[in-house]
């Protein structure tokens, strides 16, 4: 590897990503970004439909092919539905990153059991279920990239976030015991950590009235929000041929919001 070109490293060319939750927000530039590696995507969705097509006439505008799917990953026939149409229609999934995922705000006295359900269901068995339906073909081929997103809470954990931090952790867990046991058939499977980060998911924050600037400045050592892109950028180092022997790692993109200590004024020393 000491003489292979930069390019070659991090090139997708060839290659095809699914990547769930695709429409807006961090699944929408990791899509991007993979597509500016020369990937072919397939862009997940739910009820978004707009915005995925916004996001496949991006990668379209790059020379790039795309399809739209539609397909809520909560479902217990996900392969069918997402996985094997995806296949159909731009080749073999050589990346997949899971990006979809769910969250209620609630303590764990005041969550639902609905509530409980959806985000198992999504933040961690529809994983599961992608994994099954991808990561042998993958092997077989010998090669494949698996990143899933994680969170910052499953590392300073919210007490409305409990079930939410809960699955984050479990995810974690089952990707690192999946990097074990494929290694060595050159699949690998990494997660990415954001802290806040600047999607419509928070948006309300930014409304009239809204907390946001105070919120963002209290969230990091950096003392702002994080933006989708610089979510994208870790998840498509990872991504990249020249990671092979990067597997079973959780990676923060948090602006260091995972680092136990007082956090001061951007620019401060944290000290009195």
């Amino acid at each position: 590897m000491a003489d292979t070109d930069f390019h070659a490293l991090y090139s997708l060319a060839g290659r095809t990503a699914l990547v769930t939750g695709a429409s807006r927000g961090i699944g929408a530039a990791i899509a991007r970004i993979l597509g500016q590696m020369g990937a072919d995507v397939a862009i997940n969705h739910l009820a978004d439909a707009a915005a995925a097509a916004q996001v496949a006439d991006d990668l379209r505008a790059r020379g790039r092919r795309a399809a739209v799917f539609d397909v809520d990953v909560a479902r217990r026939d996900v392969a069918a539905a997402l996985v094997a149409p995806a296949v159909a229609e731009l080749g073999p999934i050589d990346v997949l990153v899971v990006s979809a995922a769910r969250s209620v705000y609630a303590t764990l006295e005041e969550a639902r059991d609905e509530d409980i359900d959806a985000q198992i269901e999504t933040n961690f068995k529809a994983t599961v279920r992608l994994l099954n339906a991808v990561v042998p073909a993958m092997a077989q081929r010998g090669f494949g990239r698996v990143v899933t997103i994680g969170s910052i809470v499953q590392e300073a954990p919210l007490p409305v976030l409990p079930i939410y931090g809960a699955m984050k952790a479990a995810h974690l867990a089952l990707i690192r015991a999946e990097a074990v046991r494929w290694a060595a058939r050159g699949v690998t499977f990494n997660n990415v950590s954001p802290g806040l980060i600047r999607t419509e998911r928070n948006a309300w924050r930014r409304a009239p009235g809204g907390d946001w600037d105070a919120f963002a400045r209290s969230c990091s050592f950096a003392g702002r929000a994080g933006e989708p892109e610089e979510v994208a950028c870790a998840v498509a180092m990872f991504c990249a041929p020249g990671a092979s022997f990067v597997t079973g790692e959780n990676l923060f993109v948090a602006g260091g919001a995972q680092i136990p200590g007082r956090r001061s004024a951007p620019g401060g020393s944290g000290g009195d």
